[in-house]
């Protein structure tokens, strides 16, 4: 610890300061934390090479706070689900969900199936090979417009037998 320098009343005196210098950064960064590693690091520095210990602070916690901001922005940080919870413990469907699942894999091939061939060439191409349109169209010899008909079509088709195919279920009961 530097000998030149009261930390107990540089703390005192500049924590609060700088904490509320670095809310202004937004919920992307965390003030007390970047506060805190501020003093960390001003404590390590070398104090003769340090003219302003406040100077000091608040340049350092203004680029870590920047650096924060933007690590948030490259890869932020979704919620997701409790992972406590059972649905997480097993990852395979239940029998009955199984059994809902290949319904409609069956319902959805034979809607696949009843599609002209154009439009079922048009929708695998795009939706499963992930091809854009342009390429499509080229391979189909129409043009891009016709492409996007041929899948918005297809897929309005598809939906339609899967929605008749639940609406004929029995009920539960």
């Amino acid at each position: 610890m530097s000998a030149s320098w009261d930390w107990v009343s540089l703390f005192r005196s500049e924590a609060p300061r700088l904490v509320r210098f670095l809310s202004r950064f937004g919920p992307a960064v965390s003030p007390e934390d970047v506060a805190q590693e501020s003093f960390a690091r001003l404590y390590a520095a070398e104090p003769k090479n340090v003219a302003s210990p406040r100077a000091f602070l608040f340049q350092t916690a203004r680029n870590l706070a920047i650096d924060q901001v933007r690590r948030g922005r490259a890869s932020p940080v979704r919620a997701v689900a409790d992972l406590s919870g059972p649905a997480s413990a097993d990852p395979l469907p239940s029998p009955e969900q199984a059994c809902i699942i290949e319904e409609e894999r069956r319902v959805l091939e034979a809607a696949i199936a009843g599609l002209s061939e154009v439009q079922r060439t048009a929708l695998v191409l795009r939706r499963v090979e992930g091809l854009a349109p342009s390429v499509i169209a080229q391979r189909l010899g129409v043009s891009e417009r016709q492409v996007r008909r041929l899948i918005v079509q297809a897929l309005a088709r598809c939906q339609a037998q899967v929605r008749a195919s639940r609406d004929n279920e029995p009920g539960p009961g």
